[in-house]
């Protein structure tokens, strides 16, 4: 199944597959008169992340090309936030960690200097949990982060 997906640095190129899986859809329901200029505005945020040091954006792309996924990382010295987001189509079916698995690979090779991965996840969202805990991934704490409580799993790798 995995062999159907590419995983790759995302580049400029990648920015509007990016806009369409995360923001698309959210524009087009609560702004459908700013879609225009909310791409315009996703489009200079993605190009400052994809130049800056303290961030490493993965896009998960199908055979045909598609960005289906994407897996970000915010680098801060030795410590590094892993976010991930896979359109719905492709939920469930274990690529999740695969592709988290995947991405970690590349970001030590990329990142010699992280040591530790951390992932914030709502305390109700079991799949990423799991997924994140069969990965080796393991349960620090709990965090309030903008009033939201979310728990803390950490994995080192050097």
């Amino acid at each position: 199944m995995e062999e159907n997906y590419i995983i790759s640095e995302a580049t400029k190129d990648d920015i509007v597959g990016i806009y369409n899986l995360l923001h698309r859809e959210f524009v087009k329901k609560y702004s459908p008169n700013s879609e225009k200029s909310e791409l315009e505005k996703h489009k200079k945020w993605y190009e400052f992340w994809l130049e800056s040091p303290y961030y490493l954006i993965y896009v998960v792309k199908d055979l045909k090309g598609k960005v289906v996924g994407q897996i970000r990382y915010e680098i801060d010295g030795e410590i590094s936030i892993i976010s991930i987001y896979l359109d719905k189509a492709n939920r469930g079916k274990g690529l999740g960690g695969i592709f988290v698995e995947k991405s970690i690979e590349k970001l030590k090779s990329e990142k010699k200097d992280v040591k530790l991965i951390l992932a914030y996840i709502l305390e109700e969202n079991d799949i990423s949990k799991n997924m994140f805990l069969n990965f080796g991934f393991v349960f620090s704490e709990k965090k309030n982060c903008n009033g939201i409580e979310h728990l803390i799993f950490t994995k080192k790798i050097r």
